[in-house]
């Protein structure tokens, strides 16, 4: 009968009960390096350097929250940040879609040539030399041009665009021309809505990669007024600067309250924690991106 529940067998249990245990050592793998940075964060000087797993300060301190978050630095990065995420994000989505409309029309000069061209971009670069060299003689350098401009016309991207546009109806775009409508109209009001669905997965790709992004900064700037948040927390955590990027006198503790452990793993907190609060919200497009454009192509 259709409707009549399969009876489990004993190998069904043990191998729903593997893959759970198997998958919750992997979880709590991923998720307790996490939390003993948390709990760091929130530990007294005496607290903090207890061997032996810590699954809870006791008792909880903000110390190391608050010399973070008075130090200018902090909040120049933050903006730095922002302004890259939202400024990339914009000029991605605009620049990619245009390229990835351009390239799903078979009677575009070269596309062949074109779509080659691109692909090409995927696998090889320039060099880093080269690169700097160019950025230097374009005056790029050392301003806020050079992390965002060079990152906004990424080839992934425009290929799973391109292949989203492709598998939409021609008919649509045809019945608009017949009633008179112009490029721009059909782009406006047919195009872009019913491709909302790839350009939020860009979106957030994009949202994701200039909001982690450090290489560049690190490379082609070393104006203090233009440090990221991740280039802020690479100093902090990997250089173990984090006496001289706060310019604190920091020797094993922080106005007697904290020390320079805590203050690590606060960094860490405050410059990953939008990503992570928004994250969870977001999860569905990145795994809808991921099927996006494969329908046709």
């Amino acid at each position: 009968m259709a409707g009549r529940l399969v009876r489990r067998t004993a190998e069904d249990w043990i191998i729903d009960t593997i893959v759970a245990l198997t998958m919750t050592v992997f979880s709590l793998s991923i998720v307790f390096p996490f939390w003993s940075m948390l709990v760091d964060s929130f530990s007294t000087p005496l607290f903090a350097y207890q061997r032996g797993i810590k699954l809870w300060p006791v008792p909880v301190y903000t110390d190391a929250y608050v010399e973070i978050l008075k130090r200018p630095i902090v909040y120049t990065a933050y903006l730095n940040t922002i302004i890259r995420s939202v400024s990339g994000v914009a000029l991605t989505l605009g620049v990619c879609f245009a390229a990835a409309y351009g390239l799903s029309k078979e009677r575009l000069p070269f596309r062949r040539a074109l779509s080659i061209f691109f692909i090409i971009t995927i696998f090889f670069s320039g060099g880093l030399i080269p690169t700097y060299l160019w950025y230097r003689q374009l005056g790029m350098v050392n301003t806020r041009i050079v992390l965002i401009v060079p990152h906004i016309a990424q080839a992934f991207y425009i290929i799973i665009i391109r292949r989203f546009v492709e598998s939409l109806p021609n008919e649509l775009e045809e019945s608009a021309f017949m009633d008179g409508a112009s490029v721009y109209v059909i782009l406006a009001r047919i195009i872009i809505p019913l491709s909302l669905p790839v350009l939020a997965t860009v979106g957030l790709w994009a949202a994701v990669f200039h909001w982690n992004e450090w290489f560049h900064a690190m490379i082609f700037s070393s104006r203090r007024d233009l440090t990221v948040l991740q280039l802020l927390l690479r100093r902090v955590l990997i250089e173990n600067q984090a006496s001289n990027v706060f310019e604190m006198t920091m020797g094993e503790e922080v106005a007697g309250s904290t020390t320079e452990k805590a203050v690590r793993a606060a960094t860490m907190f405050v410059s990953i924690g939008p990503i992570i609060l928004v994250y969870p919200f977001i999860q569905k497009y990145f795994v809808r991106g991921i099927m996006v454009g494969s329908v046709k192509g």
